[in-house]
């Protein structure tokens, strides 16, 4: 046995509960009966719980992400300082005065073409393992038609 109930709606909620009702098989309280079920179903705490899941996947792939760019640029300061500790000059302190004293205009073109790349917004270390990494295309395609890609030129 159903019971009765009386609920109100706006007029553009009821116009479309009309049309949906007006189908063959269907009535207003059908589908009415079946929105409500549909409210109270599990079905539709899964799916808030999949775009949850989603979003959370997304940040934690971001934040990944960023873990493994902080990572790079930390190895790579890592090597450039062992490369210089290991073939770098010994230089007294008069010597490395004036050794920085003439570099400072070299220094200073290097500061001034950094800052004017990284002013939009690029990333430097993103663009050099974009270019070193292959994309599953790159090996699904004959090698007639693989192409060879020179770093810091477009694909």
């Amino acid at each position: 046995m159903k019971s009765r109930a009386i609920c109100y709606l706006d007029a553009t909620l009821d116009a479309k509960v009309a049309a949906a009702g007006a189908k063959k098989g269907w009535s207003k309280s059908s589908v009415i009966e079946a929105a409500l079920k549909y409210f109270f179903s599990s079905a539709i705490e899964h799916e808030r719980d999949a775009l949850l899941i989603k979003r959370l996947d997304d940040m934690n792939r971001r934040l990944a992400r960023m873990e493994r760019d902080q990572q790079s640029l930390m190895e790579l300061c890592d090597l450039g300082m062992r490369y210089q500790i290991a073939y770098g000059p010994r230089l007294s302190p008069a010597a490395m005065n004036q050794a920085v004293a003439e570099t400072a205009p070299a220094f200073e073109f290097y500061r001034s073409q950094l800052e004017r790349r990284l002013a939009p917004g690029r990333k430097l270390l993103g663009e050099a393992l974009a270019d070193a990494i292959f994309s599953e295309d790159d090996f699904a395609k004959p090698k007639s038609a693989q192409t060879e890609v020179v770093p810091g030129t477009s694909r």
